[in-house]
């Protein structure tokens, strides 16, 4: 099984493009939820897998007179921020340690779903975090995709996910059991919440997914799962106004220590 970020999502100038579209599409709504949830001016935070580290900029802005950890496998775009209490840090969530009782809130992105040690991550995450501290989980669901009216999008959006399934080990539906398995990781004041985006060909949102399936593109033909005449067809169709479908839904839950 190989691990997220060693050859898909390994940091490149077009992986660069794509974490800039996602910023762009999903910031405001982990903004504010994060801020709905509290942020004290003291606080100390931990970004798992900050990527850009769009949010953790962000944090570091809410928590003014705190501290933000941005951590990820290669922090290299992190390193490019400057600022005070912004600390980057390479860093494995599945098997590098925190001291207990370090933080006041912890979010991660697209990150655990991708993990097969996401339930012991899970549980680390609650003893990192002091009594009271918060943690808030964002990753996709596939049903939107599942039902889509439009056989191409289903096609192509499917075959990604079984690829990266496959390869990772990610699990396109362990967000559907959130937030009720938080309880059983151990925290309480668990929450949820489902955005499900209608996407338009030629949209950020639309471009986001079409750069994410083109980081697999060679995968996809060598392993018989596309053919190159159905992405360039599926590329388009993204390209195409005229084309609505929905996006795969982003699921956010959280839960206190």
């Amino acid at each position: 099984m190989e691990k997220y970020g060693e050859t898909l999502f390994a940091l490149d100038p077009a992986e660069e493009n794509r974490l800039a579209l996602l910023a762009d599409v999903f910031d405001p709504l982990c903004q504010e939820t994060l801020a709905g949830l509290g942020i004290a001016s003291g606080a100390r935070c931990l970004e798992i897998g900050a990527g850009s580290g769009s949010v953790a900029s962000w944090l570091c802005e809410r928590a003014d007179e705190g501290e933000v950890v941005a951590t990820d496998i290669d922090p290299a775009l992190l390193e490019r921020i400057v600022h005070p209490r912004l600390r980057p840090l390479h860093h494995d969530v599945t098997r590098d340690p925190f001291p207990e009782n370090s933080f006041d809130l912890a979010h991660a992105r697209l990150v655990l779903s991708h993990l097969p040690q996401r339930d012991e991550v899970m549980r680390r995450i609650l003893g990192w975090l002091r009594p009271g501290g918060f943690v808030l989980i964002e990753s996709f669901c596939w049903f939107p995709v599942d039902s889509s009216p439009h056989p191409l999008y289903r096609k192509v959006m499917q075959a990604w996910s079984d690829l990266i399934c496959g390869t990772l080990g990610t699990d396109s539906w362990w967000s559907r059991t959130q937030p009720a398995s938080f309880t059983g990781y151990g925290y309480r004041d668990v929450g949820a919440r489902t955005v499900t985006q209608n996407l338009r060909g030629g949209t950020p949102l639309a471009d986001f997914w079409r750069l994410t399936v083109d980081m697999s593109y060679d995968r996809l033909i060598a392993g018989g799962h596309l053919t190159t005449g159905e992405l360039g067809d599926f590329y388009a169709l993204l390209k195409d106004p005229g084309f609505w479908d929905l996006a795969p839904a982003l699921v956010q839950a959280w839960g206190r220590k």
